[in-house]
């Protein structure tokens, strides 16, 4: 198995590490919009990606989203991915999380909740989708 790189180790809790792009995807640097990693719990299990610009994000907002594969699901994965990203946000400047779930998804809003998130309210978009809008401020640990 490859060694991780050393970067990796900074966004690990000892069961979730999140793993940069590979070299030849490109990366975002400071102040590009968006940052993306893969979840590895023992494997890769997913992605959690960091948008720092988005419609309806206020200056020092920070949109985030995942992904885990079916036979993942229901082991804590996403929340330990989703603290781990926003332990990275926070360094990078962020202020605030924000998570949109659709309204329709008692799994993903369960995620944003058990990792601290609070629900703000829900937001209907032109294509008829509703999403709940669940927000984390990152000054606290």
């Amino acid at each position: 198995m490859p060694a991780e790189p050393p970067e990796a180790a900074k966004l690990s809790d000892g069961v979730v590490t999140l793993l940069p792009p590979p070299p030849a995807e490109p990366r975002a640097g400071a102040g590009e919009p968006f940052r993306s990693f893969g979840i590895r719990a023992g494997r890769c299990v997913g992605s959690v990606g960091l948008r720092f610009a988005a419609t309806g994000l206020a200056h020092g907002d920070v949109d985030v989203t995942y992904r885990l594969h079916p036979e993942a699901r229901g082991r804590g994965f996403a929340t330990r991915a989703v603290l781990l990203a926003c332990a990275h946000a926070r360094c990078e400047g962020a202020r605030r999380a924000v998570i949109q779930t659709p309204a329709d998804d008692p799994a993903a809003a369960a995620v944003a909740r058990r990792a601290g998130f609070l629900r703000r309210g829900q937001i209907s978009h032109r294509d008829g989708t509703v999403v709940d809008w669940y927000v984390r401020e990152l000054d606290r640990g």
